[in-house]
């Protein structure tokens, strides 16, 4: 059918033709249905080998010493490399990738900011990442069905079980809760029988509802395993990194990342100043036609 300018859902018309137009339809359904969805050739492969070799040469450098993509065995386990949006400008690209970004605005709204944008770095060893669900933030159970937090997470390293994929429980977005201690095993004779592998080629993203139960596999390999972990949140969330105080000056540009400029809480209801609330929601006003009910 064709999708109109219905008045019942103004946000939703527009993010439904973006899917659409993107060929993510089926995807929509896999998120809808299981709780998270695969998205392959999400990047090119110029920009996963571009992203790979950027995270490689700022861990080498929080680090001090070099890495081996394909043989490393000292670095054992997982260390987060955070903050990374301002550390390249490529960085954009995967924040506002259009394979990727309708779908995390369907589960989050279109007013959604980016909470935080880094790389979980895995070596060989350890016990891989307990099960569960992002949906924390003081948030009780049970859970809300719609979805608080999302996760767009790229892989920039081919993804195996061995390699130390991540882990999903399908449907598990379903149960409204965060996983028992019995629940949450991965790996071993205690291993949670619901729990799958993603394997997918490097260039892939893996998108989930923020209740979907995951984890990582334990890498068994040498060798390296990087991602680049885009972590979304509605709002009202606070994010887990600050972006909207932090700008470089010449990070955003004027006419081409407006989008990007308000995943970076440009447009966030809260937080004004002497200004107060007014000038704090004009922008918002002059897009939508519209301003809170209680400003009248």
């Amino acid at each position: 059918m064709e999708i109109g300018n219905w008045s019942a859902t103004p946000d939703l018309n527009d993010i439904y033709r973006e899917i659409r137009e993107q060929g993510l339809e089926s995807n929509l359904a896999e998120l809808e249905a299981y709780g998270f969805t695969v998205v392959e050739n999400a990047l090119t492969p110029e920009q996963t080998a571009y992203f790979r070799d950027r995270i490689i040469e700022i861990s080498e450098a929080r680090i001090g010493r070099k890495l081996d993509i394909d043989n490393e065995t000292e670095h054992a386990e997982t260390a987060f490399i955070p903050y990374l949006l301002y550390k390249d400008k490529r960085f954009k690209e995967s924040v506002v990738n259009p394979k990727t970004l309708p779908l995390v605005s369907y589960l989050l709204g279109q007013h959604c900011i980016l909470s935080s944008l880094g790389c979980h770095l895995k070596g060989p060893g350890g016990k891989g990442l307990l099960l569960h669900s992002d949906t924390s933030n003081g948030i009780p159970d049970p859970f809300s069905p719609y979805s608080h937090v999302a996760n767009c997470n790229y892989a920039l390293t081919d993804y195996t079980e061995a390699d130390g994929a991540l882990a999903m429980v399908p449907g598990s977005h379903r149960h409204f809760r965060q996983p028992t201690k019995w629940e949450k095993w991965l790996d071993g004779n205690e291993r949670y029988e619901h729990v799958i592998p993603i394997e997918v080629p490097a260039g892939s993203a893996i998108i989930w509802h923020g209740n979907t139960w995951h984890g990582s596999f334990p890498r068994k390999t040498p060798g390296l395993r990087i991602n680049l972990s885009n972590y979304f949140c509605r709002e009202y969330i606070a994010p887990q990194e600050d972006y909207r105080n932090t700008v470089p000056a010449d990070f955003l540009d004027p006419v081409e990342d407006q989008r990007l400029a308000r995943l970076l809480g440009s447009e966030l209801a809260y937080g004004w100043t002497d200004d107060g609330p007014l000038k704090h929601f004009a922008r918002r006003k002059e897009r939508e036609g519209s301003v809170p009910s209680w400003q009248y």
